[in-house]
């Protein structure tokens, strides 16, 4: 089927282009019976406005920029829950993954200096602002994803409450220790959630031990069992903070050294990945809303485009709670 164009559109209300694009776009320069008559054609021949000109009238491009600095399980659903509303809004987004810490700077100079972007689009969960500055000094709409802003819009995720909960079903309410799995760059980092652990432990039991692994994977949560057999026999309960898959390797090695999950051992991982629904016993998890935090992320660029001047937003999505049978 033939695209309906404007001048179609001004053909048949027997007006020029230019006469029916005010009518259309309500600006003045034309009567309310032009106005009139220019709408009924439209409407009856089907005329939708071409995306990429509309913009173009704006002063915009409809091209978005989409770039994160974290891992697969984290950007890909973020990815997607952003470009499902750039898509919904008439958008493109051109995705890119930050460069390390020591150029993400002049990438971003380049893209002020070479890229007709409409806005940005950041996931930066373990970042700071410093490396933005050239979008700030240019002003370019940029939404931040995954921690808090000085300088832009941001949208972030909340797990401390799901962690509290999550470190009390498996202490039983302070009755047992619990021993935290973590990779050994969340223990370099001093990441936060494992003060946390430390604050949740303290006063409990004093046998509450630490086992660094080096990734997530289940070779290294059959390692970390090894560990935790050597180190604290007695241990009741453990966190792999370190994510869903170091879970995995201790529910299969607990199997195999015919400890009884979760009557000898408790065990919980992070992330909620699919899988953790179907190994057995199903993997008691924390849920990171990242599709939606992607969403929302998105919705916070197509407001500060429509409201350039307004204040700056923040908003928060939280982690919940997952209860399945390992825990």
């Amino acid at each position: 089927m033939t695209r309906v164009r404007l001048r179609d559109v001004a053909l048949r209300a027997g007006v020029t282009v230019g006469a029916a694009s005010l009518a259309l776009n309500e600006k003045p320069g034309v009567s309310t019976e032009t106005r009139e008559r220019v709408r009924d054609a439209a409407r009856e021949m089907g005329y939708a406005p071409h995306q990429g000109a509309r913009s173009l009238s704006k002063g915009r491009t409809g091209l978005w920029g989409a770039l994160f600095d974290a891992d697969a399980d984290a950007w890909q659903p973020w990815l997607s829950g952003a470009m499902a509303h750039a898509l919904a809004y008439g958008a493109r987004l051109m995705v890119q993954r930050m460069p390390a810490r020591e150029r993400k700077s002049e990438t971003f100079r380049q893209i002020v200096a070479e890229a007709r972007l409409d806005g940005l689009l950041v996931l930066d969960p373990e970042g700071d602002d410093t490396p933005l500055k050239p979008l700030w000094d240019a002003k370019v709409p940029t939404v931040v994803a995954g921690r808090r802003s000085r300088w832009f819009d941001c949208a972030e995720i909340h797990d401390r409450l799901a962690l509290e909960q999550l470190l009390g079903r498996l202490s039983l309410d302070g009755k047992r220790p619990v021993a935290l799995v973590a990779s050994r760059e969340q223990v370099q980092r001093e990441d936060p959630r494992i003060q946390s652990w430390h604050d949740h432990c303290a006063g409990i039991h004093d046998e509450s031990p630490l086992v660094a692994v080096p990734d997530d994977s289940p070779d290294a949560g059959i390692w970390a069992t090894g560990q935790l057999a050597k180190i604290s026999p007695q241990v009741g309960a453990a966190l792999c903070l370190s994510g869903d898959r170091t879970a995995w390797g201790m529910l299969r090695e607990a199997r195999l050294r015919q400890i009884s999950v979760p009557g000898d051992l408790a065990i919980a991982g992070w992330g909620d990945l699919e899988p953790s629904s179907w190994v057995d016993p199903e993997l008691t998890t924390l849920h990171l809303p990242w599709e939606d935090l992607g969403t929302r992320t998105a919705w916070l660029l197509q407001n500060r485009l429509a409201s350039p001047n307004g204040p700056k937003v923040h908003r928060t999505l939280d982690a919940r709670l997952v209860s399945r049978r390992s825990a």
